[in-house]
């Protein structure tokens, strides 16, 4: 929800913009025109990374009005038919595997086929795992610059997980542990259940089952999902959990408050500017020594995945990664 009172049109979310290079006199101007309700050119350029709700020193969230606006304006041009692309994936069947009822539940959304391989292994054995439509929590609209549908969807998406009867539930998808905390707090939503993300779980396993972990000695690239500028509070568990199976998280420019985007939704809207960025992702994971990339999002894994591949780098997701330092096969 974007906080009008405490913005105070510094332009401060648009200078720092990753995606735009935009001196003050611009970004206060055009960051006014927003403000009166008036479409501007940021809209059309706007990656969609909410970067800028991160970096506003007012913390008024400039972001959600900027993606109230490209709902508004239709500014983004997605098509229909990408609309209804991203409908139908939403629209994965339910299912629910029950497990013991005193542990969390599971929760690996909807798109869990754009992950190499199945959410699983032994920290997550005995878990009920949920999936599938009536457990999707809609934030994925915003990446085309719709967000209606999220606001009409957390009720439910907060309703269908509270009916499981868990006291608390593991997110697999940054996404859906955004929705569970900042989103639903920021529209009003009670959460009768605690969100806990799954890198605060596999950390807090790990840390019990020491001995059964074999160091991987790897140097990792982390690509930080969009999702987590809501919620960057979990960087420090990343290094936790890197650390606990022996891999170390290279230094790079493009991480933690400076990570770019994977350029997934920019693919939508201009493919050779996503690709540019991709690449200059890559390269400076490269350039810092990184030998794997690892991510949490299943959208960066698919959008980045053939992109390190080219530069001789494999991709993984911090699961798979915890899953190899276990000594268990990936299938």
């Amino acid at each position: 929800m974007f906080l009008r009172d405490e913005c105070d049109s510094c332009g401060e979310c648009l200078i720092q913009c990753p995606f735009v290079e935009y001196d003050r006199e611009r970004a206060v101007a055009e960051w006014n025109r927003l403000l009166a309700g008036e479409s501007a050119p940021i809209l059309s350029a706007c990656a969609t990374c909410a970067a800028c709700n991160e970096i506003c020193p007012q913390g008024a969230n400039p972001f959600d009005l900027i993606v109230e606006l490209q709902e508004k304006t239709g500014a983004l041009n997605v098509s229909d038919e990408m609309k209804e692309m991203f409908s139908a994936m939403c629209r994965a069947k339910t299912k629910v595997t029950p497990g013991d009822l005193d542990r969390p539940a599971l929760s690996v959304c909807v798109v869990r086929r754009s992950f190499p391989h199945d959410v699983k292994g032994r920290p997550f054995e005995g878990m009920t795992m949920i999936r599938g439509e009536d457990y999707f929590c809609q934030l994925g609209w915003l990446h085309l610059g719709m967000v209606k549908p999220v606001r009409e969807g957390i009720g439910t998406f907060i309703k269908n997980l509270a009916a499981l009867g868990h006291k608390e539930i593991v997110f697999v998808h940054d996404d859906c542990y955004t929705a569970a905390t900042a989103v639903a707090r920021d529209l009003g939503v009670e959460v009768p259940f605690r969100p806990i993300h799954v890198v605060e779980y596999l950390r807090d396993w790990l840390k019990e089952h020491t001995r059964e972990v074999k160091p991987l000695g790897m140097k990792i690239a982390y690509q930080r999902p969009c999702a987590s500028r809501w919620t960057p509070e979990k960087e420090p568990l990343v290094d936790e959990v890197l650390e606990l199976i022996g891999a170390e998280r290279v230094a790079r420019k493009y991480d933690r408050e400076n990570a770019l985007c994977c350029a997934f939704p920019l693919m939508v809207t201009d493919p050779q500017r996503a690709f540019g960025y991709k690449n200059k992702n890559i390269e400076d994971a490269k350039a810092h020594g990184a030998e794997a990339l690892a991510t949490l999002c299943p959208l960066c894994y698919q959008s980045l995945a053939p992109v390190v591949s080219e530069h001789g780098l494999p991709a993984y997701t911090l699961i798979d990664l915890v899953r190899l330092a276990l000594g268990e096969n990936l299938d």
